[in-house]
């Protein structure tokens, strides 16, 4: 084929491409249910609450938080306390939240009247975080001791409670609260927005990608200003002069993108049109007990959060590394990084076309795991563990996968129990996956312990020794191992497949346009 005949058919392509696109601006393909403009509007709404999530993810309880360990002063032993007592709030806050969502029934939605205000509230809340007066970390409240653990060699510590950090996780836990509604009440519109499920993948691939944006471009812009307070060896993340400039800045964005959602979305619920959501949080719970895809599905999504331990970029960046060095890698990182998960997302819905969800995740995770082995190897060299963590973050792309199969579960359980369970579904997960994370909790700091980082000992200053910071890097790769092989388990007995999905919704729609029938509510498409 000749250039010029390349060049034409490359063009006409695209003019069709452009065509077709225009065509199907506010009227759906043949075959979806959706429209590219209302995709358009979830993908940008849904980046409102990744605006939210460069709050959370700077006010992690973890040892790899800079504001906790630097300003908050937090060690290992108070983060495994702290995240005892939140795990409490977590199991307390998920049968109302259940309850909430899934009874539900207003006229503009099940999901979208909870978004603005619950934006709103978890901004405020993380917002006020970083304003805590340093001053309150001396105020000491009262101490916890923790007894020698001579199974690991671990000896005995004291662990002190300030007036700072109490408020602080006041603060957290309460941001938390509306953050997660705001959470549960996105998967809900993006589980409910198509009844294709195929069309589902593809929304969710689009939604990954454009939704990423305002937090990839914060978590760039934040470390290179940063740069501007490093202070010799010390990072210029470990300034809170940074959380105090950027966190209003998120917020704002977070309530201007969430209006997306809620004037250029629609949920697609398959029910009957008087239909009316009542669900007790025990009936939900039983209903979803007897659900094998629920149990498949909220195990690998308990399990694969010790994979994310790998992930020790603050780390590297600010120890490894340090001062404004540090700080203009962590830019990098967070531009290069993050664009890791943009192949992932974009490949997803072909390999699903082509090879089925189970087995697309499967794959994913496996090579993954593969990744995270090779970080182990080379753990004391922070340029080839931060090229490692980028290749992680390529098989990583794919952590929309899960949710897609929640989605089809969802239907499975309406079709066998005639019930929608949203809420009852992010719920119940949320206590199951609690109760897990309260050993993975107990696991991390005995983990770092092995490697020399003490329960009392401060993580900032404990990590100017290099033998107990690698030591720290090389046992929580370790443990994000052993988590990235066992999450895999669970997808050999999932067999849910595509097409069996769509015969699913074929019923629904079928039992749907008969009761309207029966109720004299039948529209022509009934």
């Amino acid at each position: 084929m000749s250039f010029k005949k390349f060049v034409g058919n490359a063009g006409a392509k695209l003019k069709d491409s452009v065509s077709y696109f225009k065509r199907h601006w506010k009227t759906p393909s043949k075959g979806y249910d959706v429209s590219f403009r209302e995709i358009a509007c979830f993908a940008a709404g849904a980046g409102g609450s990744n605006f939210l999530g460069v709050l959370t993810y700077w006010t992690t309880l973890a040892a790899t938080t800079p504001m906790m360990i630097s300003y908050f002063k937090l060690s290992t032993g108070l983060i495994f306390l702290l995240g005892i007592a939140g795990s409490v709030v977590a199991l307390v806050r998920s049968p109302l939240l259940s309850m909430l969502i899934d009874n539900s029934n207003s006229k503009n939605g099940k999901f979208k009247p909870f978004f603005i205000w619950s934006t709103l509230a978890a901004g405020i809340c993380y917002i006020l975080i970083p304003f805590i007066p340093e001053a309150w970390n001396s105020v000491t409240l009262f101490t916890f001791k923790i007894p020698a653990l001579d199974i690991f060699q671990i000896d005995a510590s004291s662990i002190r409670m300030s007036l700072a950090v109490l408020i602080m996780f006041f603060l957290l836990q309460a941001g938390s609260i509306f953050n997660t509604l705001l959470n549960q009440s996105l998967a809900g519109i993006e589980q409910t927005i198509s009844t294709v499920s195929q069309e589902r993948a593809n929304i969710g691939s689009v939604k990954g990608v454009v939704s990423s944006l305002p937090s990839s471009i914060v978590n760039i812009i934040m470390p290179l200003a940063a740069a501007a307070f490093a202070s010799g060896s010390r990072s210029g993340m470990d300034d809170i002069r940074i959380y105090r400039i950027f966190f209003p800045i998120c917020v704002g964005g977070a309530l201007l993108l969430a209006l997306f959602i809620i004037r250029g979305t629609k949920e697609r619920i398959i029910v009957k049109k008087v239909y009316k959501a009542k669900v007790r949080f025990r009936e939900g719970a039983a209903e979803l007990s007897k659900n094998k895809y629920f149990w498949i599905i909220t195990l690998f999504s308990a399990i694969v959060v010790v994979r994310a331990l790998a992930n020790i970029v603050l780390w590297v960046c600010s120890y490894a590394i340090g001062g404004s060095t540090g700080d203009k890698v962590l830019a990098v990182c967070n531009t290069v990084l993050n664009f890791g998960f943009v192949p992932g997302m974009v490949i997803a819905p072909i390999l699903i076309k082509r090879f089925g969800k189970r087995v697309t995740l499967t794959v994913t995770s496996a090579l993954f795991a593969g990744m995270i082995a090779l970080q182990l190897i080379f753990i004391k060299q922070p340029y080839v563990v931060l090229a490692g963590i980028f290749f992680q973050n390529i098989f990583g792309g794919f952590y929309l996968v899960p949710g897609m199969m929640a989605s089809d579960a969802l239907d499975y359980q309406q079709w066998k129990t005639g019930k929608r369970l949203e809420g009852f579904w992010q719920n119940y997960t949320a206590v199951i996956t609690t109760i897990i994370g309260f050993f993975v909790m107990l696991l991390t700091p005995i983990f770092l312990a092995m490697g020399g980082l003490a329960f009392d000992a401060e993580v900032d200053t404990a990590f100017q020794n290099q033998d107990i910071m690698y030591g720290a890097f090389r046992y929580q790769t370790l443990f994000a191992l052993i988590g990235s092989i066992v999450c895999i388990i669970p997808m050999f007995f999932y067999n849910l497949s595509e097409k069996r999905h769509a015969d699913i919704i074929r019923v629904l729609k079928l039992r749907a346009a008969v009761q309207n029938h029966k109720d004299g509510a039948a529209e022509a498409k009934d």
